[in-house]
């Protein structure tokens, strides 16, 4: 029972509420001019009872809450003067539900209160053209409430999303340096210690078999590789990557260092991140064996299809020449590798010797942009206010007051106002992406109608029209100030919307006199909610604009930080391969020159061993990783899973970083191929993991994604999620 029990939170709106009722109950009578009757006041506590208990629990169970204020409603009916509760409560239990629940569940509701209601309206008597306008007026309301809940919901995933961001900022720095310190692990071990295992191999072999001829050889050699070992370490200590040129000619370069190895290869050429992928693969599996089979029969085989390239490096076992070289992280960061570039590496015993095999993808995927079926929050919204102005506009005139004309007794000017409603509403769903566009859309359909009325097509009086729909042309004064700022209409819109108006409000029949005259008066008038409206608008942008500016200053700063942190441990680890391994690859080069063959056997062996100990003594442990798109590469390492990006890395608002890196921690999986995209409006993951996903994984994931404006989709078998993060609207 602990998880029912109200907080005290919750009781704030249903003790307003029930205040109001209890206010209202003898002044809704005067207000209508009804006289007071004590007889309902048994129904109206009914109703407050029940509007407390639906608002108590509207944030816990939205929809038991909705119903009950549903309920509420109706045991007001035929107290619609002195009970509000009912009403109050159904509005204030459809925004919770819309805030607490998915764009398509809060939807179904809000959409079946209202038809329900028109159809309770039905049931006690009204008209089917009353039920009818009730419902769209009803529609509008609900459409409305949506449209803000959504909002709402937005706000608030936003504004906890960039506090988890911001409190897990100080852990950022730690983060990228032990990411640097495992990305660097590798390269010394990649590139260096081929060089010094060359050399030790060949420089055992020459003293072991006392052959001048060969004792020279190996004494060129070991000149060559270690000056080779010397610039490899130097252009570590610098920070330069030493594979970028890799490409067949490199690769077959590589093989061709090694006389006695079969090499075939049918790939005419391949993409730089390819070839040089393969390149650390050949060199990799080519070292292991100069360590651990001297003398093994070797064939490397590169093979080319549609899309692929395979890599296969094969021996028939030997004598282990260096086995107590190898630091232990060759073929695991190289698995990494290859896995991050959305491939796979296998490596193991083959008869008496060993097999490396790898597979690799020579092209990325396209990266998508949203769903088909996906539209962004933002413009969600604002197709909700074009459902607000149909329902406002239609609902008025399927409901026209007794004294008015009916504008639809007529066929035809009927139909021709329905029409003009609608283009008129139209315009509001264009209100983020195209304001200045949209706002003359409505001002031309404007326009038309009051030429339409001019020419007797319609019955609708102009003035009142205007002043019932206007709304639609303040909100799209609003969008072009704070939208588009800096566009070309500038002040323009608040007033050519004034002028329009004017003349709407001029030709109504209640103007008498100069109507010329009239106009003018009535669109200065009308100017002055305008301006106020505009200048808003440009406030609004102006605030929004500062926020974004602190927003790219503090994640700069945060950037910088990181930098500095993986700048200096990268100094640090340049500094220990200065102090180590390359002062052993110098002296063996000296030796070399001095013909002290059994010297650069000595160095060589010292400087593998102090590469070894240099990256075995590097720490592994790392800092929990901050909540953002690049932090999922390291949560899939952790669950050893392969994770590949695709499109150009970016930095993101940090409400989609954090709900990216969420909804990631969620779905991967031991063993699971994660692949994020960069798209050019948002942000894309799709996770292939086992088990398959279940409702207890899926329920959480879809009200997290659906918080943030995104969608998520399952295929059949459940075992491949996608998840799609638009960036909102700025």
């Amino acid at each position: 029972m602990g998880q029912w029990a109200p907080a005290r939170r919750d009781l704030r709106v249903p003790a307003a509420v029930v205040l109001a009722q209890v206010l209202w109950w003898p002044l809704g009578p005067w207000w209508f001019g009804v006289a007071l009757d004590a007889r309902p006041l048994s129904g109206v506590c009914a109703v407050a009872v029940v509007a407390f208990g639906a608002l108590l629990y509207r944030r816990r169970a939205p929809e038991l809450a909705l119903l009950c204020a549903v309920l509420a409603t109706a045991l007001s009916e035929g107290l619609a003067t002195v009970a509000v509760a009912g009403p109050v409560a159904v509005v204030l239990t459809s925004y919770g539900l819309v805030v607490h629940r998915t764009a398509v569940v809060s939807a179904v509701g809000v959409a079946a209160v209202v038809l329900g209601l028109a159809v309770a309206a039905a049931f006690h008597g009204a008209s089917l053209r009353a039920a009818a306008g009730a419902a769209l007026l009803l529609g509008a309301v609900g459409g409305a409430v949506w449209a803000v809940g959504r909002l709402g919901r937005r706000i608030r995933v936003d504004r906890d999303a960039a506090a988890a961001f911001r409190s897990a900022s100080d852990a950022l720095a730690p983060f990228a340096a032990a990411e640097e310190r495992r990305r660097l692990a590798a390269e010394p071990h990649d590139v260096a210690a081929h060089r010094l295992t060359a050399i030790v191999v060949s420089a055992g072999a020459a003293l072991r078999l006392a052959d001048p001829a060969l004792r020279e050889g190996a004494v060129e050699h070991a000149v060559h590789a270690g000056r080779q070992a010397v610039e490899d370490l130097d252009r570590l200590v610098v920070l330069a990557e030493p594979d970028h040129e890799a490409g067949i000619a490199a690769i077959d370069a590589l093989v061709a260092r090694h006389p006695s190895v079969r090499y075939e290869h049918t790939a005419a050429a391949l993409p730089p991140d390819v070839a040089g992928l393969v390149y650390r693969i050949v060199r990799e599996a080519l070292t292991n064996i100069m360590r651990y089979a001297e003398g093994a029969a070797t064939m490397v085989r590169i093979a080319a299809g549609d899309g692929w390239v395979s890599v296969e490096v094969l021996d028939d076992g030997g004598a282990p020449a260096a086995g107590d070289l190898g630091a232990g992280r060759g073929l695991a960061g190289l698995r990494a590798r290859v896995e991050a570039a959305g491939g796979r590496l296998e490596a193991g015993p083959a008869g008496s010797g060993w097999r490396v095999h790898a597979r690799l993808p020579t092209s990325s995927d396209p990266a998508p942009g949203a769903p088909a079926l996906h539209v962004a929050g933002g413009v969600i919204r604002d197709r909700a206010l074009v459902v607000l102005a149909l329902g406002l506009s239609m609902g008025a005139v399927l409901l026209p007051s007794g004294d008015d004309p009916d504008p639809l007794a007529a066929p035809v000017p009927g139909m021709l106002l329905v029409a003009l409603l609608t283009l008129h509403a139209l315009p509001l769903a264009w209100r983020r992406l195209a304001p200045g566009p949209a706002l003359s859309a409505a001002l031309a359909i404007l326009l038309a109608w009051l030429g339409c009325t001019a020419a007797g097509w319609t019955r609708r009086d102009p003035a009142e029209t205007f002043l019932w729909c206007w709304w639609v042309e303040l909100a799209l004064v609003y969008a072009v100030a704070a939208y588009r700022p800096a566009n070309r209409y500038g002040l323009g819109a608040p007033l050519a919307v004034a002028a329009v108006g004017g003349v709407a409000l001029g030709a109504g029949p209640d103007i008498t006199g100069n109507r010329i005259a009239a106009s003018a008066v009535l669109a200065v008038i009308l100017g002055a909610p305008l301006m106020v409206t505009w200048l808003v608008g440009r406030l609004v942008a102006a605030r929004r604009s500062r926020q974004a500016a602190a927003e790219q200053h503090e994640r700069e700063a945060l950037l910088r930080r990181a930098e500095s942190a993986a700048r200096h441990e990268r100094l640090r680890i340049a500094d220990g391969l200065r102090r180590s391994a390359r002062g052993h690859a110098v002296s063996a080069v000296a030796a070399a020159e001095a013909g002290r063959l059994d010297e650069v056997a000595k160095e060589a062996r010292a400087g593998l061993h102090a590469l070894r100990k240099l990256l075995q003594g590097l720490p592994e442990d790392s800092p929990d990783p901050p909540p953002a798109v690049a932090a999922l590469a390291d949560l899939a390492a952790r669950r050893r899973s392969s994770l590949r990006y695709l499109g150009a890395p970016r930095p993101l608002p940090a409400p989609l970083e954090v709900v990216a890196h969420r909804a990631g921690a969620a779905l991967i999986t031991d063993g699971a191929t994660v692949v994020v995209t960069y798209a050019d409006n948002g942000l894309g993951m799709e996770v292939r993991r086992r088990p398959p996903a279940g409702r207890d994984l899926m329920r959480p994931l879809r009200h997290l994604v659906d918080a943030a404006g995104g969608s998520v989709t399952l295929d059949t078998d459940r075992t491949t999620v996608r998840v799609w993060l638009p960036e909102a609207l700025r």
